[in-house]
């Protein structure tokens, strides 16, 4: 009896000690995660969009002085936005975008890259920096209107990304732009 006692409680020990560890998180390829994400927000992003809302943090920045922003702002129907994707696309991690931002009276073309990334993380989320898309070799003056995008940090700036049905979110991740929301037209 002792010893049949002693061989299960070998067994069981053995057993025990072969099973699967529960804690041990699967291993997410982020380039395939990245690549899905890419193929999920293709057909979100291109349209007409509306900055519904721009909040901006402040900040003891010489942007913002100049602008004479001293405290948190928020901007509402700020300008439009128009996208498409780029008929030239070289990357399947990465996607590039072009169109055209209207503020004011101004329309500037615009374009950006699209990347699947990790922050802290966090991920995979899209990333991107708005940029201008002047042909090459361009050379014109800087408009009051284009001075303006870039000192309050929507042009030559880096965003986060969100996508919901018939809205988009940029978080700011530089200056003082903390979040734009967009609504499709």
């Amino acid at each position: 009896m002792k010893n049949s006692l002693l061989l299960t409680l070998v067994t069981l020990s053995i057993f025990i000690q072969c099973s699967p560890n529960k804690s041990v998180k699967p291993v997410i390829d982020n380039e395939q995660a990245s690549i899905q994400l890419m193929k999920e927000l293709v057909p979100q992003l291109t349209g007409t969009w509306t900055m519904k809302q721009l909040q901006i943090k402040y900040q003891n920045s010489p942007q913002q002085i100049g602008l004479k922003i001293k405290k948190d702002t928020t901007l509402t129907n700020f300008a439009t936005l128009t996208l498409e994707r780029a008929s030239i696309q070289n990357n399947p991690i990465r996607d590039r975008y072009e169109g055209s931002i209207q503020y004011s009276t101004k329309i500037y073309p615009i374009r950006f890259d699209l990347l699947a990334g990790s922050l802290n993380g966090k991920g995979p989320k899209a990333y991107f920096l708005l940029d201008y898309n002047f042909p090459i070799g361009y050379s014109g003056t800087t408009e009051k209107e284009a001075y303006f995008l870039e000192q309050i940090g929507i042009l030559l700036e880096t965003f986060a990304l969100e996508t919901a049905s018939g809205s988009m979110t940029w978080h700011g991740l530089n200056r003082g732009v903390d979040q734009i929301d967009l609504i499709k037209k």
